[in-house]
């Protein structure tokens, strides 16, 4: 145990590199002053015994780290997440909520101490703590074990589940396959022939340009200048050549291409792996080849349906009712017959939450409830206070509101019935007084025109008290 410099602490720190020393210096269970982990050695601890501790490796990181996975800006090492308190800071490496010190950069990463040393060490290929921990050979799968592997946990590098290679023991505090730990800094791949590929974080939150999907933590090749990013999955998998999905009545078949395309299932742009179907003569993305023919969405009241090309003059107006821009009939969207409307595949299928896939096409399925949460209840199980999908406040249910709707649309009416009474009154005014004249002009007693007259009166006024009193 030997005397240090204290790090920013009022107190002298002492290094214990044992962990008999660390237990005989603590007084229970305590946690690094930086990172908030609980303390293991090597660490500092306060000669004073004042409960400060560090782990040596918090203590000694750097007030900017310059990191080969991003290196257009440095890392700035931060006592606090720079962010209102009710926001989250999340790990960009590990996706848990950072407390404490944080590496941070400008542009929006957010590390952990330990999570960016990690990677810098992997960027380093300096693998050295890794070497006493034992390595977990991957799972069998079973009928069900694609299933079964869904919900355990994710490889910090490539966010697919640890299960499915070769991983470290998760004694390392790391979720980590052994072959994202040795990953090659540079490659040259098939769908990006201009530049190599370089091993990097997703800074800019790109999607990838082979499955087209966007992840947000962990390791992905990219090309900085061309803003490209490829997953390490997708770098490294084998496509498979041919694809059947009963949404689809034909196979579609893999077609690897140098150049861009652009996906006839939803519009969006693609590039090297492609599928094909020779019989409709379209081409689509991989994830495209099972997209739901049909849907119910939140946004909308009836069934949505799939369509790769569809005829402009069958729609009045053509703009997406999620993002009010056009939808090009050239390429697939989502439809309703009944209203004419259309959505973007993209924006239709945005949000998993707010749309469920009908399997059953002869069948209208359960409308999806609009409303996304209830706040509050009233003792009569009337909802009071919800969120709904349409409006960005909370809403209430208002009595006062309803009941003067309620008398408007008693006065509209009745004001409506009132005009209406009067239009007739003015009709059966004409035509009585028509009847009258013709029976004055035919009669030569006067004694029966006076009868007209008096019946003519009489319904006359009948008829103005009643439409008078409504």
């Amino acid at each position: 145990m030997e005397e240090s410099n204290n790090y920013g602490h009022q107190h002298p720190l002492l290094l214990i590199l044992n962990q008999d020393q660390l237990i005989h210096n603590q007084s229970g269970v305590t946690h690094c002053s930086r990172c908030g982990e609980e303390v293991s050695v090597p660490c500092f601890c306060c000669a004073e015994h004042c409960g400060f501790y560090l782990h040596k490796v918090c203590a000694e990181a750097t007030l900017e780290l310059n990191h080969p996975f991003h290196l257009g800006h440095p890392l700035v090492l931060m006592e606090n997440p720079p962010y209102s308190s009710h926001l989250r800071c999340v790990c960009d490496f590990c996706d848990k909520t950072c407390k404490k010190f944080i590496y941070h950069c400008s542009c929006g990463l957010d590390f952990h101490i330990k999570c960016a040393l990690f990677t810098f060490n992997i960027a380093e290929n300096n693998l050295k703590e890794l070497d006493h921990f034992a390595l977990q050979l991957p799972l069998i799968s079973t009928e069900n074990g694609d299933e079964e592997l869904e919900d355990v946990s994710k490889c910090f590098g490539c966010w697919e589940p640890l299960a499915n290679y070769a991983h470290f023991s998760p004694d390392c505090r790391f979720n980590l396959h052994e072959k994202c730990a040795k990953l090659p800094f540079k490659l040259n791949h098939k769908c990006h022939h201009k530049h190599p590929l370089t091993l990097q974080f997703n800074s800019e939150r790109l999607s990838c340009k082979i499955c087209q999907v966007t992840r947000r933590r962990g390791f992905v090749y990219g090309c900085s200048p061309c803003k490209l990013v490829v997953h390490i999955e997708c770098v490294s998998e084998s496509l498979d050549l041919v694809v059947e999905d009963k949404r689809h009545e034909h196979p579609f078949t893999l077609l690897l291409r140098g150049s861009s395309f652009i996906c006839d299932a939803c519009g969006i742009e693609g590039s090297c792996a492609s599928y094909i179907c020779c019989t409709c003569n379209i081409m689509v993305h991989k994830k495209c080849t099972s997209l739901p023919r049909i849907i119910k969405s939140k946004w909308h009241d009836h069934r949505l349906f799939h369509k790769y090309f569809l005829r402009r003059e069958d729609f009045r107006v053509l703009d997406c009712i999620m993002c009010n821009c056009e939808v090009s009939t050239e390429y697939g969207s989502y439809y309703c017959s009944e209203c004419d409307v259309i959505f973007h595949v993209n924006c239709a299928m945005k949000n998993k939450n707010s749309y469920e896939i009908v399997e059953n096409e002869d069948e209208e399925s359960a409308d999806v409830s609009a409303i996304t949460k209830v706040l509050e209840w009233n003792d009569a199980g009337e909802a009071t206070v919800i969120e709904h999908i349409t409006h960005i406040h909370h809403l209430t249910l208002s009595d006062g509101v309803v009941i003067q709707k309620a008398i408007f649309a008693m006065f509209v009416k009745n004001v409506e019935i009132q005009i209406f009474g009067f239009i007739i009154v003015q009709h059966v005014i004409l035509l009585l007084m028509s009847i009258v004249y013709l029976a004055n002009i035919r009669s030569s007693n006067p004694g029966i025109s006076l009868n007209y007259v008096s019946t003519f009166m009489s319904i006359l006024s009948l008829l103005l008290r009643r439409f008078i009193t409504i």
